[in-house]
């Protein structure tokens, strides 16, 4: 690689990308009076949007080490908006839920984080929209093979 630039490198932005949009989306539920961090919506999404899942099930989707998915579990279940339940299976292991409580919560979180995408996304027309996302997913598509 020739005139390698941290800066400029892929890696680079895409990491800054994802922190910059996880600040901002923590930042707006915090407006919008719902104590939730970008991390919690990630659990909330994933859970929504399947069957009822184990911690490490959560991990695995969400490329992320079991110690942060438990804390943001810890926290979502401190608000009442999952909960935890044993599994049938395997008694040491818990199966993780939405509550009730949290689907009003949900309702207005897509909302919230629809509008950030909406936001960071306007001065891109929707063919370089495309391309960007055909490129990330290649990107993102190849990682997933060398992470095996």
């Amino acid at each position: 690689m020739k005139n390698y630039s941290h800066q400029q490198s892929l890696g680079h932005l895409t990491g800054l990308a994802s922190r910059l949009f996880n600040r901002l989306l923590t930042i707006r539920f915090k407006q919008a009076g719902i104590d939730m961090t970008a991390e919690q919506w990630g659990v909330i999404l994933i859970l929504r949007n399947s069957e009822p899942m184990t911690q490490s099930q959560i991990s695995e989707l969400l490329y992320l080490e079991k110690s942060s998915v438990s804390r943001s579990i810890d926290g979502l279940e401190k608000r009442g908006w999952v909960e935890r339940q044993s599994s049938t299976h395997d008694s040491r292991s818990k199966i993780v839920m939405l509550t009730e409580k949290s689907l009003g919560v949900v309702a207005e979180c897509e909302e919230i984080a629809a509008s950030v995408l909406q936001d960071a996304q306007q001065d891109i027309d929707d063919q370089e929209l495309q391309t960007s996302k055909q490129h990330l997913s290649k990107v993102i598509t190849s990682l997933r093979q060398l992470n095996r």
